[in-house]
């Protein structure tokens, strides 16, 4: 299913190459290395980008996330990392790496 994260516990998500990242402070700059995309993240999704790393699950990704950030308990936070690494899969900026 393509764009679509298949699994929470099998599946880990790697950046793909020739993506240049420049933190601009509170937001950090994506963008190809041939200067035809740039994409631009918050600090959350920064810290996704930084996950995709080959050694993370999605599942490990939120634990992450709940962790670094102060989030209310009642938040969803495994839709909004479904919904980021889901993004990034359709950008073409990561790529799924099955276990």
């Amino acid at each position: 299913m393509q764009g679509a994260i298949e699994s929470v516990n099998t599946t880990k998500l790697i950046r793909k190459q020739g993506i240049i990242m420049q933190d601009m402070g509170r937001e950090t700059l994506l963008c190809s290395a041939k200067g035809k995309a740039v994409h631009v993240l918050n600090p959350t999704a920064k810290l996704l980008w930084e996950l995709c790393d080959g050694g993370h699950t999605r599942a490990e990704m939120e634990q992450v996330i709940r962790a670094r950030f102060a989030i209310p308990d009642d938040h969803n936070v495994a839709e909004d990392v479904r919904h980021t690494l889901e993004v990034f899969v359709t950008k073409g900026i990561v790529e799924e790496k099955r276990l």
